[in-house]
C-alpha cells in the first residue's frame, strides 16, 4: 500500500508543479493604473491584487506592447509605495571604479522599489517566456 500512496503523492506534485510553472495564475487585480511609455513603444499597468495594510499591500505590475496589446512581462510583488514611473536609464561611476556602469531603461512599479519592482527595457527573455504563459 505504501508504494501506491509515494506513486499518487509523486503525480500529484507533478501535477502541481506543471501547473504553476505552465499557467498563469495572478488575479487581474483592481484599481488599476497605465502609463504609456515617454517612446511610445510599451504600456504598463499597476493593479492591487491583495490589501494586507497601509504599509505593505501586494500588486501585480504588467507590461505590454504598445502596437500590438501583448503582454511582455509580469511581476508581482509587495509595497507600501505603489508608483508607476519610467527611467531612461542612467551611465554612473560604482565606486573606487575607473569602468563606466550602465543601467538599462525601465519602468518601475514602487517609489523606492528594487529589480523585484521594476522591469528592464527590453524585458529579458525569460520575463517574455513567463509571460507568455496562458492565464487561468
Amino acid at each position: 500500500m505504501k508504494p501506491l500512496f509515494k506513486r499518487a503523492a509523486l503525480c500529484a506534485a507533478v501535477v502541481a508543479g506543471l501547473y504553476f510553472c505552465l499557467f498563469d495564475t495572478t488575479p487581474h487585480g483592481k484599481d488599476c493604473e497605465k502609463s504609456i511609455s515617454p517612446n511610445g513603444v510599451y504600456v504598463a499597468e499597476l493593479c492591487m491584487v491583495h490589501w494586507h495594510s497601509r504599509s505593505d499591500s501586494d500588486y501585480v505590475g504588467r507590461l505590454f506592447d504598445a502596437k500590438s496589446g501583448k503582454k511582455l512581462a509580469q511581476h508581482t510583488f509587495s509595497t507600501s509605495e505603489p508608483e508607476l514611473s519610467w527611467s531612461p536609464g542612467i551611465d554612473y561611476f560604482p565606486k573606487d571604479d575607473d569602468v563606466l556602469g550602465h543601467l538599462p531603461p525601465s519602468v518601475s512599479f514602487s517609489r523606492g522599489g528594487d529589480d523585484d519592482t521594476g522591469i528592464w527595457l527590453p524585458p529579458s527573455k525569460w520575463d517574455r517566456l513567463l509571460a507568455a504563459r496562458p492565464h487561468l
